[in-house]
């Protein structure tokens, strides 16, 4: 395994403290969101030039299979997929390349209505409205993205996608317009490496796999944090955790071995990466 998260050279650090300028700028401007709202966490000129450069500059020098090529992201519940599509998005905009595209799994939520009608088994095996287990596997429309993943790579035609509204709390169809000059598309989920009929058709269909992770205590303070954002109070969250969260978290990690790049959130580092392959 070698790391990308050694010390920048001279000439590394100089260009890469470039473009963090050019990405804090178009942050701030509120050219890459997260959950419909400007990103307020900026990356570093490390994480820069050890992580989201080398991953772009990568994917412009790799020859993909199909009309496009296709990256997943994974990651565990908390891990930042959002916060590094946002990086990943605001980078190519600070490089001039249009090239690359960027969705989330989370625009393939089934609709709430869809949920109220079913039901799931909570993890004492009781049978609960699928509303309550939102967020688990059995939630998104794994078919759906499936199929609009396989057009996308064997087309280049324009196709517009669906989108996840924070406000709503629902998906928004043909939100995000996908055009023939993306030749990369980044997509970021929980599920999208797990070994389950659907999903390991989803996952053979990348031609890059990240995997993106970070220690529990990080995970569970994010999760908390978040939800508290929302308004939840600390009752509500410690069952979410119970019921969602942790058997989330606990059935992505496995799926993670299969990536070719694995990312890390840091306490002291920041985002630090590694290539598998």
């Amino acid at each position: 395994m070698t790391s990308n998260s050694m010390a920048l050279n001279r000439d590394g650090r100089d260009d890469a403290a470039r473009i963090a300028g050019k990405i804090r700028r178009g942050m701030r401007s509120g050219g890459a969101l997260v959950d419909g709202r400007p990103c307020s966490v900026v990356p570093s000129i490390q994480e820069v030039g050890g992580a989201l450069l080398p991953l772009l500059n990568r994917l412009r020098a790799h020859r993909h299979t199909g009309a496009r090529g296709l990256v997943g992201i994974a990651a565990p519940p908390g891990a930042g997929k959002s916060i590094l599509l946002a990086w990943l998005a605001a980078t190519a905009q600070a490089m001039g390349l249009s090239q690359f595209g960027f969705i989330a799994l989370d625009a393939y939520h089934l609709p709430n209505v869809e949920l109220e009608k079913r039901t799931g088994f909570g993890p004492g095996g009781n049978e609960i409205p699928l509303k309550l287990l939102k967020g688990t596997p059995e939630t998104f429309d794994a078919a759906g993205l499936l199929a609009d993943l396989h057009a996308l790579k064997t087309q280049r035609a324009e196709m517009m996608l669906p989108a996840y509204s924070r406000v709503l709390h629902d998906p928004v169809p043909e939100a995000v317009c996908i055009t023939p000059e993306v030749k990369w598309l980044f997509v970021e989920g929980n599920f999208l490496f797990v070994d389950d009929p659907d999903w390991r058709e989803i996952r053979e269909l990348f031609d890059l796999k990240i995997a993106l992770d970070a220690d529990d205590t990080v995970l569970r303070e994010r999760l908390a944090a978040r939800h508290a954002l929302a308004g939840r109070d600390s009752s509500w969250i410690e069952q979410h955790f119970r019921r969602t969260d942790g058997p989330n978290i606990a059935r992505v990690r496995p799926s993670l071995a299969c990536a070719d790049v694995a990312l890390r959130w840091t306490v002291h580092e920041g985002l630090i990466c590694s290539t598998r392959s």
